[in-house]
């Protein structure tokens, strides 16, 4: 035999082996990557399972506001509730003001509530409420160890949920104008 002949085989087996080894991290990669998909997708659906969305009932919660009333969810139980999930920053001052002016107007006989889940001091949520151009008078809560945030999921800032009067969730969205969220609400009561 030729001493090419024994290379041409060396180099088969070293190519052979080289796919090999190829064909093996490919498929570690595959299973390591189906692993975790199969995680994140778990833990997805998990996570998805408990946030309060449209049909789902409302969380509980009790807190007290910035005037030192304690306020339940379930004290409104038979009222449609306005819920108002907000943190100090405009867009959450801009919702806040839309809610104020649909309660200044008494087209509906919903509750509003506003409950500050940054976990922010009372004095600055107070200081806030004081740069506001119209007054806030419906209950403004504080959520200082911000279960609330954690009990609703909030990630959009406002967060805004119309609660019926069985306290099942009937809408949930971010920043919306006054004659929406009173077109939501009538949505609501119409039932």
């Amino acid at each position: 035999m030729s001493p090419l002949y024994f290379s041409d085989i060396s180099i088969n087996n070293g190519l052979t082996g080289i796919f090999e080894r190829k064909e093996q991290n490919m498929y570690k990669r595959f299973f390591t990557i189906s692993v975790l998909l199969g995680f994140i997708l778990t833990a997805g659906t998990a996570l998805a399972g408990s946030v309060p969305l449209a049909g789902n009932a409302a969380p509980e919660f009790t807190l007290t506001s910035v005037t030192g009333e304690v306020v339940s969810l379930s004290q409104y139980k038979g009222s449609v509730v306005i819920l108002g999930l907000f943190h100090i920053c405009d867009p959450c001052m801009n919702q806040a003001t839309q809610m104020q002016k649909l309660l200044n107007e008494k087209k509906s006989k919903a509750v509003f509530l506003g409950i500050n889940t940054a976990g922010d001091t009372k004095e600055d949520v107070l200081a806030y409420l004081n740069q506001f151009k119209t007054k806030i008078t419906f209950p403004y809560l504080l959520d200082p160890e911000q279960g609330v945030n954690k009990m609703y999921f909030q990630r959009l800032m406002p967060t805004v949920l119309i609660i019926d009067g069985d306290g099942i969730v009937r809408y949930r969205g971010s920043s919306i104008p006054a004659d929406l969220l009173l077109s939501e609400i009538k949505k609501v009561t119409a039932k």
